[in-house]
C-alpha cells in the first residue's frame, strides 16, 4: 500500500482468489525488509535451551519460502526451513510436510492460531504462542495440553503508548478561536470539549496507521526502533483492531456531539494526514508545509465545531508558527542522525546538506509570525477587542525569546524531534505562555 496505494484494490481481488495467491501476488511485488525485524525474546530463549538439549531446530511457516529463509538467517539457531513454495502451506499441509521431515521421529510444535490444532494433536510438545482465547478454547476441545509461552490478550500499556497521548496537547489548538474571541467558559466549550476528544481519538487511529506504514524505517531509526509496534511489543493484527476502534470511536462522537460540520471537517483532516503518511511525508518541504497546514487546520475545525468565525490574522499566524514548528521537527531529526553517523534520514526526502537551508526557513517561518502578531496588534481589529491593545506588543518578545531558544536548542542537538513534547515538558516554555496569558487579560480588562 505504501509502494502504490492502487494495491488496495488488487488485494481484494487476490483474496477472493485464495489466501496462496495473495501470498504470490504480494511477494512478486514486494521483498520486505526484514532488517531489524523483532522477535519474541521468551521464544528464542527456549528455542536456544533447545538447541542446547540436541534437538534439530526447523523453522516451519506458510509464508513464502523466500521471507521465511531470510527470517531463519536472521534468528541464526534454525537447522532448515519448511514454508509455503506451490501451495499455501498450512494446517493439515504444514503437518505433512513436518511428518515427512521428521521420518517418524517424534516432535514439538510451536505454533499460535487455531488452525494449528491439526499439529498440535500429532505432536509430543504442543508449545502457544500467544494464544487467542477461541485457539484455547479449540485446542482443549481437541485433547490438545497447551505449554503456553506468552500469554495473549492487549498489551495495555504498548497500546496505550501507540496513541501517543501526548501529542493530544496539539488538540488544545480546538480552544484558540473560543480564547480569541473572549469566550468564558460556558455552554459554548460543551461541544469544544466533546470535539477535542473526538479529534484525540481519530488522531490516535492515524498516528497507528502511519507507524505501521513507518515500519520498516523505523526498526532502522536508532530512537523510534522502540515503538510499540517497530518493537513488536504491539502485535501488528492486534494495533489494525485498536486502530480501527479508536477511529470508529471518534466518528461516532464527533457525529452525535458535536454535528456533521465537524465531522466533515475531521474527514478532511482524516484525509490530510493519509496522504501526508502515504505519500507527502517522503517529498522535500511539501511534508512541512502540510504539518503546518494539519496545525491550523486544527484551529479551523475549533471554529466550525462551536460556530466561531475564524479570522484572518489567526490563521496566518498559526501557520507560520506551525511551519517553523515543522521545520524544528525535520532538523532535529537531521541533528539527531549527525550525531549518530548517519547519513539520510529512512523515509524522508532530505538529505545532511539540506539541514543549513532549513533552519533558515524554519527562523524565517517564526519571525514572519511575530510579524503578523505585531500587525495585528497595530491594526483596527485589536482596538475593538480588547481595551488597551497596546499592552499586547509584551507578547511580541516574549513570543521572539521562545522562538529564539527553541531554534537555539535545536542547532545545540538538546530538542527532541517533536517541539511540541519538548514545551509541554519545558519549565521556561511554560514560564512564557504564562506571561502571554497575563498580558492578553491585561490587555482585556486594563
Amino acid at each position: 500500500l505504501r509502494k502504490r496505494f492502487v494495491y488496495l484494490f488488487y488485494l481484494f481481488y487476490w483474496a477472493f482468489k485464495g489466501g496462496w495467491r495473495l501470498k504470490q501476488e504480494v511477494a512478486a511485488r514486494l521483498v520486505p525488509d526484514l532488517q531489524g525485524l523483532p522477535l519474541r525474546a521468551e521464544v528464542l530463549k527456549r528455542l536456544r535451551q533447545l538447541k542446547q538439549e540436541g534437538h534439530e531446530l526447523v523453522l516451519a511457516s506458510a509464508s513464502i519460502h523466500r521471507d521465511v529463509s531470510m527470517v531463519a538467517q536472521q534468528a541464526g539457531i534454525f537447522d532448515r526451513v519448511i514454508a509455503s513454495t506451490t501451495s499455501n502451506l498450512k494446517g493439515a499441509r504444514k503437518l505433512e510436510a513436518i511428518e515427512a521431515d521428521a521420518a517418524g521421529r517424534p516432535f514439538s510444535y510451536m505454533g499460535d492460531a487455531s488452525v494449528d490444532v491439526v499439529i498440535w494433536q500429532k505432536c509430543q510438545t504442543a508449545y502457544a504462542v500467544a494464544p487467542s482465547r477461541a485457539t484455547r478454547f479449540k485446542a482443549v476441545a481437541s485433547g490438545v495440553k497447551l505449554d503456553v509461552l506468552v500469554a495473549d490478550g492487549l498489551p495495555f500499556q504498548a497500546a496505550k503508548k501507540s496513541m501517543r497521548l501526548q501529542q493530544w496537547a496539539k488538540n488544545a489548538l480546538l480552544f484558540l478561536p473560543l480564547l480569541a474571541a473572549h469566550q468564558s467558559p460556558g455552554p459554548m466549550w460543551v461541544p469544544a470539549l466533546w470535539a477535542f476528544l473526538a479529534l484525540g481519538l481519530v488522531a490516535s487511529s492515524t498516528y497507528i496507521w502511519n507507524d505501521l506504514m513507518d515500519l520498516p524505517s523505523d526498526r532502522k531509526h536508532p530512537r523510534k526502533k522502540r515503538r510499540p509496534m517497530a518493537s513488536g511489543e504491539l502485535p501488528i493484527f492486534q494495533a489494525l483492531v485498536w486502530m480501527k476502534l479508536l477511529g470508529a470511536s471518534g466518528f461516532l462522537i464527533s457525529y452525535f456531539a458535536v454535528g456533521w460540520a465537524f465531522t466533515c471537517t475531521l474527514l478532511i483532516y482524516t484525509i490530510c494526514t493519509l496522504l501526508y503518511t502515504f505519500v507527502l511525508k517522503r517529498v522535500a518541504f511539501v511534508d512541512v508545509l502540510m504539518l503546518g497546514m494539519l496545525y491550523t487546520l486544527r484551529v479551523l475545525a475549533g471554529g466550525v465545531a462551536t460556530g466561531i468565525e475564524v479570522s484572518s490574522w489567526l490563521l496566518a499566524i498559526s501557520l507560520f508558527v506551525f511551519l517553523s514548528l515543522a521545520l524544528v521537527k525535520r532538523c532535529a531529526e537531521l541533528e539527531f542522525l549527525q550525531q549518530e553517523g548517519g547519513d539520510t534520514p529512512p523515509g524522508r526526502g532530505y538529505q545532511m546538506s539540506d539541514l543549513s537551508y532549513l533552519v533558515s526557513m524554519g527562523i524565517s517561518s517564526g519571525f514572519m509570525a511575530v510579524m503578523v502578531l505585531a500587525l495585528y496588534v497595530d491594526s483596527q481589529n485589536g482596538s475593538i477587542l480588547y481595551s488597551e491593545p497596546k499592552i499586547l506588543w509584551g507578547i511580541c518578545p516574549v513570543f521572539l525569546f521562545w522562538l529564539m531558544r527553541i531554534w537555539i536548542l535545536t542547532s545545540r542537538r538538546e530538542m527532541i524531534d517533536d517541539p511540541v513534547h519538548f514545551a509541554l515538558n519545558d519549565k521556561q516554555s511554560w514560564l512564557c505562555f504564562a506571561l502571554v496569558a497575563v498580558l492578553v487579560f491585561a490587555a482585556s480588562f486594563a
